[in-house]
């Protein structure tokens, strides 16, 4: 009997043992390449209507059939319209129309998703893992960041058990800064070694600050901005900038925006009642991304005197505590060993149709807001000759074009500026940056590379980042396919009807 019972004993302690070896190896990876999670943009989760019955549909996001089945059935309104002047029958009809599309979307009066709505989401299998290839995680855009943050929670403790890493390194991109940041709130540090935000609203977006406060602007000069600064840098791009140019020229772009505005000024209040507000006025996913500058107003605007309280302490939540304590976030989040880039594109022109047009942008998202504390000149403009730095550390903050003052930045040794960014659209030459960085496990700011400064040009042409200094733009490439060329042309003027179709 005792020998069983000693037997027994041992046998416990082997199967002990074995099982501590095993986590052991599986916990003891020494690649030296901590992994990446990729904490994606908006819209980077598919949304689905009654998943996995014979109803099932995508509600976001939206295909170009989609827009242009919602434009057709709009065709004879339209026509009607132009006959009889009833703005009233034409708002109803869009509204409708538009509803039958993003109605589902909306969110109950707690700011809680309907459960029909679903997403589609796995989690990685497979462990292997570098600085260049990374873990993907998506989210419901609707969703409170803070909830997501705990989705993104789970996600970090898989992936460190899959790859036997403790820590992780995140890539935010655009929204997936907001929840990076409701992340670092809830969570703290203790789990990650680096973070890259690459074109992160981390201060949230002018467009979404305008939109919920009803500052709806169409301007011809910025629509033609935004369509010629998206185009390839070939000869089938300078075909389309005639093209384009040539249009505005003969007055077609204020005609149509002529015809956009008059609608804006007849169908806006109903637009906002009917539409905007009903649909999309309880997301705290978006919610999120409103600037200080007039959110108290924007909630005054969206949310009627019954609002629920559950969903005005969400909102409120993020905002006084992540977006209003950015500074303190960040700065915490170095201080305490996180290596910590933050990206941000300027010199292009963000979407036609709000009053924010002139914010300094990389077509989507605001520099300003990008990049914490920078002071910016307006899009087309500089700071002025005789501007001088506003805060002497001893570094050169301004950028060599004169538009960015980089030196009231909250991080201003670890924020990078890239002329002629397009929102989060990385080449080669910026992921040569960011592998640098993950492998220099976040020892990295401004000054650690003279091949990536803390002013950069985009070169997408010669797919690089080269220092903004040394820039000298290269003849247009030259077209040796001429139906790829055709087909890019095409691609192109279909994208800047489509915007301009979705704006009006």
């Amino acid at each position: 009997m005792i020998v069983k019972r000693v037997f027994s004993v041992f046998l416990a302690l082997a199967l002990v043992f074995g099982a501590t070896v095993s986590v052991a190896a599986v916990n003891g990876c020494s690649c030296g390449h901590t992994p990446v999670i990729y904490v994606s943009a908006l819209g980077s989760a598919t949304l689905y209507l009654d998943a996995d019955t014979p109803d099932e549909r995508v509600i976001f996001r939206p295909e170009t059939e989609d827009i242009l089945k919602l434009v057709g059935k709009l065709a004879l309104p339209a026509a009607r319209l132009a006959l009889d002047k009833d703005y009233g029958a034409f708002g109803k009809s869009l509204t409708t129309t538009a509803t039958e599309m993003f109605g589902p979307l909306a969110m109950d009066e707690n700011g809680d998703s309907d459960p029909r709505v679903t997403t589609k989401i796995t989690l990685p299998a497979d462990p292997e893992h570098s600085p260049g290839r990374d873990y993907y995680f998506a989210y419901d855009f609707r969703a409170d960041p803070l909830v997501t943050a705990e989705k993104l929670n789970e996600f970090v403790e898989h992936i460190k058990t899959l790859t036997g890493h403790n820590k992780v390194s995140f890539r935010a991109s655009s929204m997936g800064g907001v929840i990076v940041m409701a992340y670092l709130e809830k969570y703290g540090t203790r789990d990650l070694e680096a973070i890259i935000f690459q074109c992160c609203p981390i201060l949230g977006v002018a467009l979404a600050g305008d939109l919920f406060n009803k500052k709806i602007k169409l301007d011809a000069d910025a629509l033609v901005r935004y369509g010629t600064q998206v185009l390839p840098k070939d000869a089938a791009g300078s075909v389309l900038n005639f093209l384009i140019q040539s249009l505005d020229m003969l007055g077609v772009f204020d005609a149509v925006l002529g015809v956009g505005g008059k609608l804006l000024d007849e169908l806006k209040d109903d637009l906002y009642d009917d539409l905007l507000i009903p649909v999309f006025g309880r997301m705290p996913g978006l919610w999120a991304m409103v600037p200080r500058e007039g959110y108290e107003e924007a909630k005054e605007l969206f949310l009627s005197e019954g609002a629920s309280q559950t969903l005005i302490e969400r909102l409120d939540y993020y905002h006084y505590n992540v977006l209003c304590k950015a500074d303190e976030i960040l700065n915490d989040t170095l201080n305490s060993g996180v290596g910590i880039m933050i990206i941000a594109g300027y010199n292009l022109q963000r979407e036609p149709f709000v009053e924010s047009i002139l914010n300094n942008s990389d077509a989507v998202d605001d520099t300003i807001y990008n990049a914490p504390g920078v002071i910016c000149a307006p899009l087309g403009e500089t700071l002025g000759e005789d501007y001088v730095q506003a805060i002497d550390d001893g570094h050169n903050h301004l950028s060599p074009d004169g538009v960015i003052d980089a030196s009231t930045c909250y991080l201003p040794e670890n924020t990078w500026f890239i002329k002629d960014m397009i929102h989060s659209n990385p080449n080669d030459g910026h992921r040569e940056l960011y592998n640098l960085f993950f492998e220099r496990k976040g020892d990295f700011d401004i000054r650690s590379d003279s091949r990536f400064p803390q002013f950069l040009q985009d070169d997408s042409a010669n797919n690089r980042i080269v220092p903004l200094a040394e820039y000298e733009p290269g003849e247009p490439l030259v077209i040796d396919n001429l139906f790829a060329a055709l087909l890019t042309i095409f691609s192109t003027v279909k994208n800047i009807i489509l915007t301009v179709l979705f704006a009006l």
